[in-house]
């Protein structure tokens, strides 16, 4: 599986960890191993798209543009993202969701999941919907 991202959230994986967001450090280290494409925007792209810039932080446009170019599902747990990403009729999960493909997926134990949807919520300040993954699986999984 490849993974993608764009310049602009590669490099607000370091000014995380810089700041204390130890939960970045997985990312950063994958980053440094090349497990992620990093795929530059074209800017006569993002000129078109100069109302969504102004609604968005960098990375989050940035990500939002590749997805949409590329008829990719964008990952964001931002909400104005989120909008935009349904304003233009980009598919968008977020932290949940990929919980829910590990498992579904079989990557990842739904005890694990559930771990770290805990951990995120009462130790990260992170908001959930849900209080477990279960909460959210689809209604043919086993």
């Amino acid at each position: 599986m490849v993974l993608h991202t764009v310049p602009a959230v590669r490099d607000e994986i370091p000014q995380g960890t810089d700041t204390g967001h130890e939960f970045l450090e997985p990312a950063q280290t994958a980053l440094d191993a090349g497990k992620f494409q990093i795929v530059a925007i074209d800017s006569a792209l993002a000129d078109r798209f100069e109302s969504e810039r102004d609604r968005l932080d960098r990375g989050e446009f940035e990500a939002f543009l590749l997805a949409w170019e590329n008829g990719w599902t964008l990952v964001t747990d931002d909400a104005a993202g989120r909008r935009v990403a349904k304003d233009k009729s980009v598919d968008v999960t977020g932290s949940i969701g990929l919980l829910v493909r590990g498992v579904v997926r079989g990557d990842l134990s739904l005890t694990l999941a559930n771990e770290w949807l805990h951990t995120w919520t009462t130790e990260r300040g992170y908001y959930a919907p849900v209080d477990n993954v279960d909460d959210v699986l689809p209604d043919d999984y086993e």
